[in-house]
C-alpha cells in the first residue's frame, strides 16, 4: 500500500518506499490503538531508511515523521497529564530539562563524550555553541523551536563530538520541548 509520498526520479535516489511503508502503517497502527506498544515517538525520530534509486522523496517522507512524531509527543503529554496529574506530570518533564540542562552546563569542549584523534565525530564548536543556544532556551533566554533542532547540522572534524551521543541529546531536547509546550 502506498503512503502518497512523492518519489524521486529512477535515477535520483529517495528513501526506500517498502521500508516508508511498514513505519507509516506501524504507526496508523499505534495511533488507532494506544494501548498497544508497536512504535513510539522517540523510534519516530530515530528510524533511518535505505536509499534507492526512485525511492519517495526524502525531504516529504522527513515532514511526515515530523508530524507524526508531533502526534505521538501531544499523546505522550496527555497520557502523563491522565495517569500522573499535573505536579507528577510537571516534575517528569522537568527531569527531563534538568538532565539537558546537566549536559549544556558543561564546559565548552566536554559537554559530551569525544572521537578518538583519528576518527571524525561532530565539530566541537559548533555542537557547543548550539548546546549553549539550548541552555539559554532552557533558562527562557531566548527562543529555540523543535524545527532547529530537528534541522541543525555540524560539520564533521577529526576528534570531535561522538555523534549518536549529540544525536540523543537533541532528540532529548526535542521531547522536552514537546512535553513542555502545553504546560
Amino acid at each position: 500500500m502506498s503512503n502518497n509520498f512523492p518519489t524521486v526520479s529512477a535515477k535520483e535516489m529517495g528513501y526506500d518506499p517498502g521500508q516508508v511503508d511498514a513505519v507509516i502503517n506501524q504507526a496508523r497502527v499505534q495511533f488507532a490503538e494506544p494501548s498497544s506498544n508497536i512504535i513510539d515517538a522517540k523510534k519516530l525520530r530515530t528510524v533511518q531508511f535505505a536509499l534507492v534509486a526512485g525511492g519517495y522523496q526524502v525531504e516529504a517522507v522527513d515532514a511526515g515523521l515530523d508530524r507524526l512524531d508531533d502526534a505521538f509527543a501531544q499523546r505522550e503529554r496527555d497520557r502523563l497529564a491522565t495517569n500522573f496529574g499535573a505536579t507528577e506530570a510537571f516534575d517528569e518533564i522537568d527531569k527531563i530539562r534538568k538532565l539537558i540542562k546537566g549536559r549544556v552546563r558543561r564546559p565548552n569542549g566536554k559537554k559530551l563524550a569525544r572521537t578518538g584523534f583519528f576518527t571524525k565525530g561532530y565539530s566541537v564548536k559548533q555542537v557547543d555553541a548550539f548546546l549553549n543556544t539550548v541552555g539559554l532556551r532552557l533558562s527562557g533566554k531566548t527562543e529555540l523551536t523543535i524545527a532547529d533542532l530537528r534541522n541543525v547540522t555540524f560539520k564533521p572534524k577529526w576528534g570531535g563530538y561522538v555523534e549518536n551521543q549529540v544525536d540523543a541529546l537533541i532528540d532529548k531536547t526535542v521531547e522536552y520541548l514537546q512535553l513542555s509546550s502545553g504546560r
